[in-house]
This record gives structure tokens, sequence and C-alpha cells, in this order.
């Protein structure tokens, strides 16, 4: 089964988790043992909800295969279930309002 993007969403833009909910519902639906690819021709940006959303729900999945993702896709794939490697803390300063 193969999920292209582009066709299903009519867009080069995928800025939400519930964009990636459904695409995660489509792959769901496919018949059990049944290898999927996601085809991201066409698609120029892909938010980092979007990515984590998607990828959490692959993680534990071993027959879907992502295909044509630019690098930018494929960065932002990579930022979205990346720790942070430095964590800036701001202490908290009394808040005026007038």
């Amino acid at each position: 089964m193969k999920v292209c993007l582009y066709d299903m969403f009519g867009t080069d833009t995928l800025r939400d988790r519930e964009t990636a909910l459904l695409v995660t519902k489509s792959i769901s639906d496919a018949p059990s043992g049944q290898a999927v690819q996601i085809d991201f021709s066409h698609i120029i940006f892909a938010s980092r909800s979007f990515c984590h959303e998607l990828l959490t729900f692959l993680r534990n999945r071993n027959d879907v295969q992502i295909e044509n993702a630019n690098k930018e896709v494929q960065l932002m794939m990579i930022a979205a279930v990346r720790k942070p490697e430095n964590v800036l803390e701001y202490p908290m300063k009394k808040m005026v309002v007038c």
C-alpha cells in the first residue's frame, strides 16, 4: 500500500498533528502484515508537530517505509524526535498588569 501525502491532502505543506492523525488512520486501516510506503513526493514542508505525531505512531512499526522526503523534511523529522541538548530555565518574574 502506498500513501501519497500530496494526493491525500492536495497541499505541499503538512502543518499539524491532526493531519498526521489522518495519515496514521489510513495506515492503521491497511491489512495486517501489508507493507506501507508513505510518499512525501512534492511535500516541501512538514511541521515539527506533524513529524512528531507521525513518528511516534511509527515507532514500533517495521512495516512502514518513508519515501521521497526532501532534506528539509528529513531534518525536521530528526528534530522532532531529538531531545533538546540544552534546556534553558528562566526565573519567573512578577507580572504587572496595567
